[in-house]
């Protein structure tokens, strides 16, 4: 069987030749190399896409956190851009009615909320001027 495949891949093989063990084990040998040649070289492909995968992801990771941070001011400015209309809102009504803007609920949250905010810095500015 190993003659006949021999022939077929183009070696030239005599009649009645029988190959010994020790040609068998050249053989063997030969193919096993040749085979962990081609093993070690795909291996090293896929390796190299793979860091080539790692570079990629780390730059998008890097990205979306870079838009990440971003965006949160954007969310901070539709914050206070709702907290202003309801500021106004809130003025506007109390200037309708003639009460006096601090019995105005919607004013007495965002005055609580921006003190909460400023913390005791407040305080310290009244007494400082």
């Amino acid at each position: 069987m190993t003659i006949l495949l021999l022939s077929r891949l183009g070696f030239s093989v005599p009649v009645g030749a029988s190959l010994g063990s020790e040609e068998l084990w050249l053989l063997a040998i030969a193919i096993a190399s040749v085979a962990l040649v081609l093993i070690a070289v795909l291996f090293g492909l896929v390796i190299a896409a793979l860091q080539r995968i790692d570079r990629h992801a780390a730059r998008t990771h890097t990205a979306a956190k870079q838009v990440a941070q971003n965006t949160v001011a954007l969310w901070a400015l539709d914050q206070m851009n709702r907290d202003l209309v309801a500021i106004r809102d809130a003025a506007r009504g109390a200037q309708r009615t003639g009460e006096p803007t601090g019995g105005n609920p919607p004013l007495r949250t965002l005055a609580d909320k921006l003190q909460d905010a400023l913390g005791s810095s407040a305080e310290h500015d009244d007494k400082d001027s």
